[in-house]
């Protein structure tokens, strides 16, 4: 065996101009610091040695809709292409559209969570750690992860100067006051406006016998509401059922959207719906995590109310943790687009970017500080070393353009 390899590369996402790849250098005892090179086409394009821990590249000033293939070696020994590291790639495309805004998004944050990982119960709680299932507590360093991970990203989403940052759910872990009270610190470090709304553990404080209103501490408004960003309209939808795990959407959530619909309709904006809780269609209704989605006969109603409405260019879609992109017949060519949450693997967010012509791209991104790397290499293993598999999705699924309107 060679004495340095290289492990765990992603190309985790691309845009129309850039690449971002991670990886790590390991010898028998663990990653080191070794240099390791970057080719692009056959061109070195990066030489990397910046500690011992995952490292992250972008490679820039690519040419859109071109395909490249990219190498990744240190000491002459490759990285193995597999399903998240393919020999080649292709950028995305130009848009025909002019840009009219950009957006984050954060999900599943988990502020106050004590511990990740372990052995899973049979209501999806984290279990006792065993051999195969480590876990990870908010005491085992000097910062909590959870909010490390979550300052981190918002320092990420700043530095990428976007219009605003939508939020969407799972916020508090137990739906605690003190939860809020810090996710509330942490949302006032973001530069520009901030939309959060509630999911299924910000509601759990009821399980303590508490009355938590999880909006008015965090400053924010009720969901259902809209917001209006470089003329799109995004949807804010509330799908928690307080004291669930799954999801709701039932009439008069129904009767709400489909008046704004109407509107949106009428005035020729392109809409974009924003939640929590994913759909799920009745035949896929016993499949984990479908067992704690969002009611399948209130599923069916919104597939069938989104695909009478044109507008409706995606839903984006927090609660699984994990990078996945669905379609429905009912709702026609709408992209349901799960995304991976912040606090643990991969840990980051997603970046939108809205055209004047109804299209819109994603790139989802790794909170890219070093100590966030770090941990959510450390996840990356978990469950038996099956939560990568389960979280970080394709590429496809990560970064991608979505079609103009019309």
């Amino acid at each position: 065996m060679p004495k340095l390899r290289i492990e765990h590369p992603e190309l985790f996402g691309v845009t129309e101009t850039s690449a971002t790849l991670h990886f790590d250098v390991v010898d028998a005892s663990g990653p080191v610091d070794a240099p390791a090179r970057v080719l692009l086409d056959g061109e070195l394009r990066a030489t990397v040695a910046d500690g011992s821990g995952t490292r992250r590249v972008v490679l820039a000033g690519l040419a859109p809709g071109t395909t490249h293939r990219v190498r990744i070696e240190v000491e002459g020994v490759a990285a193995e292409p597999d399903d998240y590291f393919p020999e080649s790639f292709e950028t995305l495309p130009l848009s025909a559209g002019e840009p009219v805004a950009s957006f984050a998004t954060l999900n599943d944050l988990h502020f106050g969570e004590p511990r990740f990982g372990g052995t899973l119960t049979e209501d999806h709680e984290y279990g006792e750690a065993k051999e195969g299932f480590p876990a990870v507590s908010e005491h085992d360093g000097d910062v909590p992860y959870w909010r490390f991970m979550n300052e981190d990203a918002i320092a990420d989403i700043n530095a990428a100067g976007v219009d605003a940052t939508l939020i969407k759910g799972d916020i508090a872990d137990r739906g605690r006051p003190e939860q809020f009270a810090a996710a509330r610190e942490a949302f006032a470090r973001l530069t520009a406006p901030h939309h959060a709304f509630l999911g299924n553990h910000d509601y759990y404080g009821l399980e303590a016998g508490l009355e938590v209103d999880g909006y008015a501490l965090l400053g924010q408004p009720r969901a259902p509401r809209s917001v209006d960003l470089g003329g799109w309209r995004l949807l804010l939808l509330e799908t928690a059922l307080p004291g669930h795990h799954h999801g709701v959407f039932p009439k008069e959530r129904l009767a709400w959207l489909s008046g704004e619909l109407d509107e949106t309709r009428e005035r020729g904006l392109p809409t974009l719906l924003v939640m929590h809780h994913h759909p799920v269609s009745p035949e896929h209704r016993d499949q984990y995590p479908n067992t704690i989605g969002l009611d399948p006969a209130d599923s069916l109603a919104l597939f069938d109310l989104v695909g009478r409405h044109d507008q409706v260019r995606g839903a984006l879609i927090g609660h699984t943790h994990r990078n996945r992109v669905r379609h429905y017949p009912a709702s026609g060519s709408v992209p349901w687009i799960e995304v991976n949450c912040t606090k643990d693997y991969p840990g980051g967010w997603a970046h939108y970017r809205l055209f004047e012509d109804g299209s819109f791209r994603q790139e989802v991104r790794r909170t890219s500080s070093r100590r966030a790397l770090a941990h959510s290499a450390h996840c990356r293993g978990f469950f038996r070393g099956y939560y990568k598999h389960f979280s970080l999705g394709r590429l496809a699924q990560r970064s991608f353009s979505a079609a103009p309107w019309r």
